[in-house]
């Protein structure tokens, strides 16, 4: 084009320079044609960068929420085996606990039964010596009311008249006899009286004796009554209590096991994290400056191609 110019300068040919014009166009297109590539090369890098900055963001903060919720979960883990951990020990302890209150209880009954039996034959032994006695009693009370009634038809019957004679060494004679038959009797009085106060006093130490059998067999039995009561309900309360100490073992197993996989989750974010910085920190770092650098280099040219479009 050039060439052409200068021949047409020369020679003053108007064909000639009209080539030399067409020639300069010619290459002028050619120039804006590469331009307009470049430029859209740029814009789409420009749009490129702006769709992987958002998508870094959008991934580096969605991947701040999972690792936040899953250190929130990790704690609740932990403080849900901590609590665990403690209803175990409690529950245990309270088991423990339990058995030995059903140990002591059964070993005061086996006492208070051994009592029982010793009172029982202590009992039985009081009755038998005082229905003895009593027998004995009654025996000598009967024979001496027989003795005494015996004597009273002797004294009241009368006598054959007779002669009386005097009596010698040899012969005491039929005079009146001492009158002695009223003491022997008061006497004998007397000793019925104490024999069947003795009587009475057995008497009443055998209803004493029935009647502190009776109180301490219905004791006895009240106490083994609710003792067996008491044992059942302590015996069902350990089983409840095995059953909780069960659940809470499977809970914490079910726990723990969350808690390995939570954490395991929580390395693959950090794994995550590390592996966007690396692909996003340079952009996200150096994107104002690279769009604006990317936007001026479009800009020169869209003003160089203004210019050749202008130079036609």
């Amino acid at each position: 084009a050039a060439t052409l110019e200068r021949a047409a300068a020369l020679t003053g040919l108007p064909a000639l320079s009209l080539i030399a014009t067409q020639a300069r166009l010619d290459a002028f297109t050619k120039v804006k044609e590469e331009i307009d590539k470049m430029v859209a090369q740029l814009t789409k890098q420009q749009s490129d960068e702006v769709e992987h900055r958002d998508w870094c963001i959008k991934e580096m903060n969605d991947n701040n929420r999972s690792t936040e919720a899953a250190y929130d979960k990790q704690e609740s883990l932990e403080t849900k085996i901590a609590n665990l951990d403690q209803e175990l020990k409690e529950n245990a302890a309270k088991t423990e606990e339990t058995k030995a209150t059903i140990a002591e209880m059964q070993k005061q009954m086996k006492r208070a039964s051994e009592i029982r039996e010793a009172e029982n034959a202590d009992y039985q032994l009081t009755v038998g010596d005082q229905q003895m006695t009593q027998v004995i009693l009654r025996k000598a009370i009967d024979r001496m009311k027989q003795v005494y009634a015996l004597l009273q038809q002797d004294g009241d019957q009368p006598g054959a008249p007779h002669i009386q004679t005097s009596g010698n060494h040899t012969d005491p004679g039929n005079g009146p006899a001492r009158f002695t038959k009223y003491e022997e009797h008061a006497g004998g009085s007397r000793v019925l009286r104490m024999i069947e106060e003795v009587m009475a006093d057995s008497k009443k130490t055998e209803d004493d004796a029935i009647a502190s059998e009776q109180d301490s067999q219905a004791a006895y039995e009240n106490l083994m009554k609710e003792s067996n009561t008491a044992i059942a309900t302590y015996t069902e309360k350990i089983s409840n209590m095995k059953g909780a100490l069960a659940k809470d073992e499977e809970d914490l197993v079910a726990t723990k096991s969350d808690l390995i996989a939570n954490m395991k989750e929580l390395e693959e974010l950090h794994d995550t994290l590390g592996s966007l910085k690396k692909g996003c920190d340079y952009i996200l770092k150096n994107f104002d400056a690279r769009q604006a650098a990317r936007a001026a280099e479009m800009d020169a040219l869209n003003e160089a191609k203004a210019i050749l479009s202008g130079a036609k």
